[in-house]
This record gives C-alpha cells, structure tokens and sequence, in this order.
C-alpha cells in the first residue's frame, strides 16, 4: 500500500502546475557567461525571506530568491531596461489563479560577478502587491535561472555560495540524496519521510520563496489518510496567505501535527502544520533555520547539513491564524473550536494586546518578526464583517493539551 501512494503522488507532482508555471519550454534559455565560477553573496532574512542583490545594466535591484518559481522582473525593471518580449503564455500561481504574463529575454544580469546571458524572465506588476512593495522587490531570482548551478543558503551567516563545480563547496555526496527537475522551470523536488504510527514518503518542492517549513497538499494529504501518519487537531474554512495574484479564496483546510519529519536524516519531531488548495506539498525557509541547506541543480543532488541530529518543535500554538485581504490584517484559519465562536475569516484585527494595527504598520506586520510571537496570552479587538467591535482574549496552547482535546496519545 506505501508503494501505491509513494507511485500515485510521483505521478500527481510531475503533472501538475508549481508555484508559479507556464506550458512554454522558453523558459529555461539563457547561459552562464564562463565556467568554474565560484561567488559569495551576502543577503538579507527577514520572516525567513532571502532577498538578494543582482545587476542589471550596471543597476543592483532587490531580488526575492525563491526555487519555487521561475524568473520574474517589476513592471519598474520592465520599462528601465526594455527587454526583447519573448511571448506571452498563462501562467496558474499556487492557488490556481490564472494570468496572461509576458516573457523577456534579459540581456545581462549579475549574481556576485557571475553573468547570465539571455536568460528568461516573467514581467509582473510586483509593485500592485502589498506585500511585495512592503519588501522592496523588484523581482524574483527562480530555479529556471538556476537550474545548472549549485547554490547554497547559509542563514545563520545569511550567506549565498554559487558555483558550478561541486569541489568549491564542503560536500558529503554520502549525506545527499537525489533531487528531481520538474518542468520547464526545473522545480527542484526531494523525497522526504512522514511518521506517525505508520510512515509514508512525499516528494515535495523545496521552494525557498516560501517561509514555513513543511505545507502539505489537501489532495496529497486525502491520498495518506488512510494511513495512521498524521494526527488532525483542526478544521477551519477560510485563508491563510496572499497569492502571486492576489487574495486567496476562501478555502476549507486542516490543521495536522506530523510526529516525526525527516528531511535528508535530519529529523524533525512534532511539526504542525496545515493542508494547502496547492497541488504540491512544499519545505520552505524555515528549514534554513536548522542547518546550512544546497540545491545542486547541476547534478541532481540535494544536501542538507543540520545543526543537530534532530529537533523537536514543541511549541505553544495559537488557536488561530492572520492574514492580509484589502490591505487589512485579518483573521485567517480559527482552527480552536472555541474561538470559532467568536471570530471568523475575514475579521479585521484593529489591536494586539492594546497597540492599534493602522494603515501604516502593515509593512511591519509582513516584513517584521512579530512582537507576539513570545507571548502566550493575546488580547485582541477585532471588529467583524457586520460592524461589531468585540474583545478576544486568545491563550496559545501546549502541543499535549492540543492533542489530548483530540484524544491522541503522543508517540
């Protein structure tokens, strides 16, 4: 039965659209200006987001890093360096949603010293997104630019390491395990292992444009349950993030806990998480955090060297989540029972434990770390969808009485 769901979910991932996709093969042109390039850049990690330096026509821009979507430059870019367009193909974002985008051909862009020529690139107005004009972007460097490089992320030093030969870089091809190209942008995809009662294995994307650090597909997810794997502790209609188009649709989705993670031998032990309407399961950024993670693209192989053998999140859980819609932090998923019954998706947050949340913070509400991440106890003003103004008073909960409130033993 294992190697039934393992087949099915190879099969599910290699059809289906990735974060940011197109049918069009014109998106792996371009080439690397040299060979034996070896470069060191320094970036930013902010709410686990890598932002990296690039030129372009003697220009450095602020580029999103994100291996789980291809290439893309700012409307602003677009018209600054007037790039030959390509074509225009629809391209699906992760919840489905659905644009026409044009594709260029950059001339000449710089990482480090490292020149790549021709490559191709997505426009799109990033500037029309809250989020994206809160960070500052002017476009996103994708696993299509990539795709025969080896790139390593250290966050702890917030240091980039890209080379073409291996022997640059402190590897254990014996700590590695195979990684996967999907697609015209070559998706960089791994196996990793889920425990519970039972196991199972998932191909994921290793999408570092996105800050959690496991998010699994609610179609994948239906193809494990009937396996004793993960352990549901919630259910909630509603949204959790904003897609490269916009606002996501309200959706209804469950909150698991996953006893046992393992990622390349690093176990990880008590991760809750959520399923997603993506058609792929992902590891994101928050995996940095653990360890020095490299994506050879060149070779197909993809490390993973952690700080300790494993770790256990057994954190303290809000019973509900945030989200950004008409430019106004609101309630997302309420995945506590009762707080469903005094708030819903859409609610606007109007104060946290007595500081107003205005027009004018919400670039540090999606760029900052949060001041009440280290609180337990939460007071909230949250006003609903027919006017009414109430106060919530919102106590995070120790992972045990999570799951004893579902009658689960832990393992």
């Amino acid at each position: 039965m294992r190697k039934g769901i393992q087949v099915v979910l190879n099969i599910v991932i290699i059809a289906c659209s990735l974060a940011v996709f197109a049918q069009n093969s014109s998106l792996k042109k371009g080439s690397v200006n040299g060979k034996n390039y070896y470069e060191e850049i320094e970036f930013e990690f902010e709410k686990n987001k890598i932002i990296i330096p690039v030129e372009i026509e003697d220009k450095t821009y602020r580029f999103l890093l994100d291996t789980g979507a291809p290439n893309i430059i700012s409307y602003e870019v677009f018209k600054a360096i007037q790039p030959k367009v390509i074509t225009t193909i629809p391209t699906n974002d992760a919840n489905r949603k659905k644009q026409n985008l044009d594709v260029v051909s950059v001339e000449s862009l710089k990482l480090g010293k490292t020149e790549f020529v021709n490559s191709t690139a997505l426009v799109y107005d990033l500037n029309g997104s809250e989020i994206f004009k809160c960070f500052g972007i002017d476009g996103f460097i994708g696993s299509n630019l990539l795709r025969n490089s080896i790139l390593q992320i250290n966050a702890e030093e917030q240091l980039i390491k890209l080379t073409d030969k291996s022997k640059r870089l402190e590897l254990d091809r014996k700590t590695s395990i195979k990684l996967k190209l999907v697609g015209n942008q070559s998706s960089p995809y791994v196996w990793i292992q889920i425990k519970g009662k039972e196991a199972g294995r998932e191909m994921v994307l290793i999408d570092t444009g996105m800050g959690g650090l496991y998010d699994i597909s609610r179609n994948h997810y239906n193809i494990f349950k009937s396996k004793e794997i993960f352990n549901e502790i919630g259910q909630s209609d509603g949204a959790s993030s904003v897609s490269l188009f916009g606002e996501v649709p309200v959706n209804n989705q469950l909150r698991l806990h996953v006893p046992k993670l393992i990622i390349n031998n690093f176990e990880i032990n008590n991760c809750v998480t959520h399923t997603t309407k993506d058609d792929n399961s992902k590891i994101g950024a928050e995996l940095l955090n653990y360890g020095v993670m490299t994506i050879d693209f060149r070779n197909k192989r993809f490390y993973f060297k952690p700080k300790t053998k494993s770790y256990d999140i057994n954190t303290p859980h809000l019973g509900y989540t945030q989200t950004i819609k008409s430019n106004k932090i609101v309630i997302g998923y309420v995945w506590d029972e009762e707080l469903q019954k005094l708030i819903n998706y859409g609610d606007e947050i109007l104060s946290v434990n007595g500081e107003e949340v205005t027009a004018d913070k919400l670039c540090d509400y999606i760029t900052k770390t949060s001041k009440t991440e280290a609180l337990k106890q939460i007071e909230l003003k949250v006003k609903s969808a027919n006017g009414q103004i109430v106060d919530i008073s919102a106590s995070k909960k120790e992972l045990t009485e999570i799951l004893d409130n579902f009658n689960i033993k832990q393992n």
